[in-house]
């Protein structure tokens, strides 16, 4: 049996990697059990616990940093034998398994470059100085335009004020602020979810986004199940949910000996990948 620790409120795409894990962990013979954080180190610790009278010494962190992790939660999370985050470790000799976003997001744009678009611009549910998944998206967007000969328009930037999901007022200020007076004629958003609520604000607006030649294009990220169910189906980037959990799961079972001193060892990067659809 191994554990997992998932926010309480975290988002589809946790969940839908989650999913994945398990999927994982049965075919190799094992069993998960979850916690959840609750924003009260309290709880976290009586898991912890529970965990580890169980005799789960394997735990896995599908939180992002964030204040739950403070010094208390932290010190209790080293009684375990491996300990795996997502996206940054947080405790010394923890292991991590991480995307490349940005790689992803210099995928989707150069595909909407080469379909002609040529105003692209990037959504973020929240301040790149912020959030570092944000900052990931933001690299990858401005090393992109760089490498194109392209300066980037901070106009065709805009950051939310990371409530999620996003309130339909909120898509339609973004739509306003970054496709009107023509600024953009692409938009990456920095999941399905936003994607979505931009596609509908994009309709509210009178502006067309439809299945064939959109005049906006829209790209996603996640690749939610409901990203092929939405109309029209959203181009979106692939996270790669099966490598991250073959990647985690190496990880979790592998023997002491067989990490290195230097962090680098223990460190997986899953590559993204887009995936094509109706909406860009």
């Amino acid at each position: 049996v191994l554990g997992v620790f998932i926010g309480a409120e975290s988002t589809p795409a946790n969940y839908e990697r989650l999913f994945a894990l398990e999927q994982e962990a049965y075919r190799r013979g094992f069993r998960l059990m979850i916690g959840q954080f609750r924003g009260a180190s309290e709880r976290t610790n009586e898991y912890t616990r529970d965990f580890l009278v169980r005799g789960i010494d394997c735990l896995m962190c599908f939180e992002n940093p964030t204040p739950q992790y403070d010094g208390d939660v932290l010190e209790v999370l080293q009684q375990f034998r491996r300990l795996v985050f997502q996206t940054h470790c947080l405790v010394e000799g923890a292991c991590c398994v991480d995307v490349d976003r940005a790689d992803g997001v210099r995928q989707a744009v150069t595909h909407l470059v080469q379909r002609g678009r040529q105003r692209i611009g990037l959504l973020l549910n929240d301040r790149p100085e912020h959030d570092p998944l944000m900052g990931d998206r933001w690299r990858g967007y401005r090393m992109s335009l760089q490498a194109m000969g392209q300066r980037v328009d901070p106009r065709c930037v805009w950051a939310g004020t990371g409530s999620f999901p996003p309130p339909a007022e909120m898509a339609d200020r973004a739509v306003e602020a970054m496709v009107g007076r023509g600024r953009c004629d692409a938009v990456i958003c920095s999941n399905d979810v936003w994607a979505i609520h931009f596609i509908k604000a994009l309709r509210r607006s009178g502006r067309n986004a439809g299945r064939v030649s959109p005049a906006i294009g829209v790209v996603g990220f996640d690749n939610l199940d409901t990203a092929e169910l939405f109309d029209p189906s959203l181009t979106t980037i692939d996270q790669n949910n099966a490598a991250f959990a073959k990647a985690a799961m190496d990880l979790l079972l592998c023997e002491s000996d067989e990490l290195q001193d230097d962090e680098e060892s223990r460190v997986r990067i899953v590559p993204a990948k887009l995936v094509v659809r109706e909406s860009a």
